[in-house]
């Protein structure tokens, strides 16, 4: 949401507004500029504080940036307002006595901000390549985990050093001094009755068009994600109910998901009046290349799909718009509990594919890498109102988006929203059964009837991966990941061969996360 680079030495100075920025001495601070977007500088006596914040509904578009100069009793109201802000903000907080500031982040994550502290200098950016004008070391412990499909969110990033910025968190920096603080983890949710009198149909729908209405929307800025699902159907009838028609977008498949995918689509299109603009796969598939390409971004999360997805993207700009809609989050609006999961044979349902490609990736670990995969992690950050899966897509995806100009709005990670499904009675989480109803009433049963072909891009890097398997090979003579210590090179290379032939998902699994690794830490080291 914001870049900044602060000196320490700087804070005795005053902040102004130059050129869309707050500059003072050698600093600045700068919004990522989006008309969703608004900020606000807030001065009093020997301190100040800016917040770049999502611009709510029930406040009338004005001007992108404010500064105001309050009393101690007018700056304390605006802070405490900013800090229950009830959409995504990163905010930074000074104290001219001391040279301190600490940086505050809000609950959505929808494009967290990385931070690192060196000597005098403090860095914030949503763009973790402006981190990388120098090399920066690789922190095994975290790359270990990786490797063995640990899937953790964390502030504890890949490079030592630079840190990201999690839901609630907070990073603090005075001279010689540096401390980053988790916020306190939320309450586990249980599964709790309706309320009597109630209807979970309609207070599902009642909410999701209450979240998606708390941004000021235009109709012809927007453009939704629609992949052919439940999660992005079930946006595209909120957003239509509230806003009327509008712009989709998605990706089709290959295989025997195309011809579902598409007559889904074209179901769900025409029902609710939208206009569809899709992108082949196969016309952008993904880069499996090692090395590192010249003015190619750089990140610390996986998207194996960016080139399909940018081919996406560009069209939401070229018509015009810089508002994007997913679907996000709707894989954790349903859990399960411990109580209700079936069991068999010992182990839960639907965890035998997880273990078989945990164990392909094991086969790749070194001894060292092995021992670091076994501890027991204490650098997790806490459970948070929204889950970490979602907090980790949200990671991943939103600078890119930022890159093609757009601002990322994931209704279904809404923390609110996520409260009330995870608190709904089981017969309403099984099989997302409120879900269902919903888009039923909406779309006809017959566009996702129970044991629907679901779309996936599940074979999309198996075929891939073989079809490039000796370009692979040739790049993994030299490999980072064998060179700092973590991985077997010989094991990579079976795992690479075990794939190339059998095009097995499993073994992809554990091979994809290897692959990503590895061209991470080249472009980094």
């Amino acid at each position: 949401m914001l870049k900044a680079d602060i000196a320490l030495s700087d804070l005795s100075l005053n902040a102004e507004w130059i050129d869309g920025s707050i500059t003072w001495g050698k600093s600045r601070i700068t919004p990522y500029p989006h008309s969703m977007l608004e900020m606000l500088l807030v001065r009093t006596e020997g301190q100040w504080f800016v917040i770049v914040r999502e611009r709510h509904a029930s406040v009338p578009l004005g001007s992108i940036a404010a500064s105001r100069d309050v009393d101690a009793d007018e700056f304390k109201r605006l802070y405490q307002e900013s800090l229950l802000w009830p959409l995504d903000y990163v905010m930074i907080e000074v104290a001219r006595a001391g040279s301190r500031i600490r940086v505050r982040a809000g609950v959505f994550g929808s494009v967290p901000v990385y931070c690192r502290a060196r000597n005098d200098q403090v860095t914030v950016s949503w763009d973790f390549g402006d981190f990388t004008t120098s090399p920066l070391a690789i922190d095994t412990e975290i790359a270990s985990h990786q490797l063995a499909l640990h899937t953790f969110y964390s502030a504890r990033q890949l490079c030592v050093g630079v840190t990201l910025l999690t839901e609630r968190a907070s990073f603090s920096v005075e001279p010689g001094k540096a401390n980053y603080q988790y916020p306190a983890p939320v309450q586990q949710t249980v599964s709790s009755p309706l309320p009597k009198g109630r209807d979970a149909l309609a207070m599902f729908s009642e909410l999701l068009h209450r979240v998606v209405s708390a941004r000021p929307i235009a109709a012809d800025r927007v453009s939704l994600e629609l992949s052919g699902g439940k999660d992005s159907a079930t946006v595209a009838c909120a957003m239509t109910a509230i806003h009327g028609r509008m712009s989709s977008k998605g990706i089709l498949l290959d295989g025997d998901v195309r011809r579902p995918q598409i007559q889904r689509r074209q179901s769900i299109t025409s029902r609710l009046g939208l206009f569809d603009h899709t992108v082949e796969m196969a016309a952008f598939p993904p880069s499996l290349d090692l090395q590192r390409r010249p003015g190619q971004s750089r990140g610390l999360n996986r998207e194996y799909y960016l080139e399909a997805c940018s081919a996406l993207w560009d069209s939401v700009r070229a018509e015009g718009r810089d508002l994007l809609f997913t679907g996000i989050g709707g894989d954790e609006l349903f859990p399960a509990y411990v109580d209700e999961t079936q069991i068999k044979n010992g182990k839960e349902s639907g965890s035998q594919e997880q273990e078989e490609a945990s164990r392909y990736a094991m086969q790749l670990l070194t001894p060292r890498a092995l021992s670091a995969a076994h501890t027991l992690r204490s650098f997790d950050a806490p459970d948070s109102p929204v889950t970490a899966t979602a907090l980790l897509a949200h990671a991943c995806r939103g600078p890119d988006l930022l890159r093609h100009g757009l601002w990322p709005v994931n209704p279904l990670s809404d923390p609110n929203l996520i409260a009330f499904c995870h608190q709904l009675p089981r017969e309403y989480r099984q099989g997302r059964e409120v879900m269902r109803q919903y888009l039923h009433a909406r779309l006809g049963s017959e566009v996702f009837p129970r044991g629907y072909t679901k779309e996936t891009f599940a074979q999309v890097l198996p075929e891939q991966i073989s079809r490039h398997a000796q370009t692979i090979a040739l790049q993994l003579r030299d490999c980072a990941l064998a060179d700092l210590g973590l991985v077997d090179q010989r094991a990579a290379l079976t795992l690479l061969d075990t794939v190339a032939v059998t095009r097995g998902q499993v073994p992809t699994a554990a091979l994809a996360s290897f692959l990503w690794l590895e061209r991470c830490v080249r472009q980094v080291s």
